[in-house]
C-alpha cells in the first residue's frame, strides 16, 4: 500500500511538474492596456495576503464617486509571468508594485511608481487609503479638498 502511495505521489509531481513547464512556455499575447488612466497592481502568480489586501483598498477607492469620475481603470497583473515580462522590465518590476499609469493612442504618455508608499502603508488602512487618495489626486491632477 505505501508503494502505491509513493508511486501515485511521485506520477502527480511529475505531471504536475511537466504542464507547470509546458504552460509557461506556450506563447501568450502581452497585456493590452487601452487608452486611458489605469492603476496596476503587480504581484507574483502566486498571491499573498499583502497584494490581496492592496487590491481590496485600491478598489474601494476607485469606487468613490469621485475618482469614479476619473474613470480610472484597475489592472492587475502578474509580473512573473512570460507574457507580461516586457511590462515588467519597463517598470523595474520584481515585486509588488503599484503604476499609476495614463496611455493614449496605444503609448505610455506618463506613468508614476507609488509601490514604496503602498507597501509601507498597507498595515495600516486608512493611512493606506489617505495617501492613495493624494497620489491619485495628484498624478490626474483633480486636487479637490476633502
Amino acid at each position: 500500500m505505501k508503494q502505491a502511495i509513493t508511486i501515485f505521489l511521485i506520477v502527480f509531481i511529475v505531471v504536475a511538474v511537466a504542464t507547470k513547464i509546458v504552460l509557461l512556455n506556450i506563447p501568450q499575447e502581452p497585456p493590452v492596456i487601452h487608452d486611458g488612466n489605469h492603476i496596476v497592481l503587480c504581484h507574483s502568480e502566486v498571491r499573498c495576503p499583502t497584494c490581496i489586501r492592496m487590491e481590496r483598498l485600491i478598489k474601494k477607492v476607485l469606487k468613490e464617486q469621485q475618482y469614479a469620475d476619473l474613470n480610472i481603470n484597475f489592472v492587475s497583473l502578474e509580473y512573473d509571468m512570460p507574457k507580461n515580462r516586457e511590462f515588467a522590465e519597463r517598470f523595474r518590476i520584481g515585486t509588488l508594485a503599484v503604476i499609476l499609469l495614463e496611455q493614449k493612442n496605444g503609448k505610455t504618455i506618463r506613468s508614476g511608481d507609488i509601490s514604496d508608499e503602498t507597501r509601507s502603508l498597507i498595515r495600516t488602512p486608512d493611512e493606506f487609503v489617505k495617501m492613495l487618495k493624494a497620489k491619485l489626486n495628484e498624478f490626474y491632477g483633480q486636487a479637490r479638498h476633502q
